[in-house]
């Protein structure tokens, strides 16, 4: 049986992208764990303007960003 899940989410994926922001709440990062504090920049993912209720955009640390990039779209 197929994931459907996985199927719907991705549709999606080539309209992922990284975007810088500023954390104004605590978060966790998706690839190390490591807390992403009040005030530190993050990377979460983001589709745009695509309204796409249930899916959950992962988010993930300056480090995390700096050393992987984009690649870290690619991450299961």
């Amino acid at each position: 049986m197929k994931n459907l899940k996985r199927d719907i989410m991705s549709k999606y994926n080539n309209l992922k992208f990284l975007k810088e922001t500023k954390a104004r709440i605590s978060h966790t990062c998706y690839n190390c764990r490591k807390e992403i504090k009040k005030g530190e920049i993050y990377y979460p993912e983001s589709i745009g303007r695509v309204n796409a209720p249930g899916i959950k955009l992962r988010k993930f640390c300056k480090e995390c960003y700096e050393k992987h990039g984009e690649k870290l779209l690619t991450l299961e």
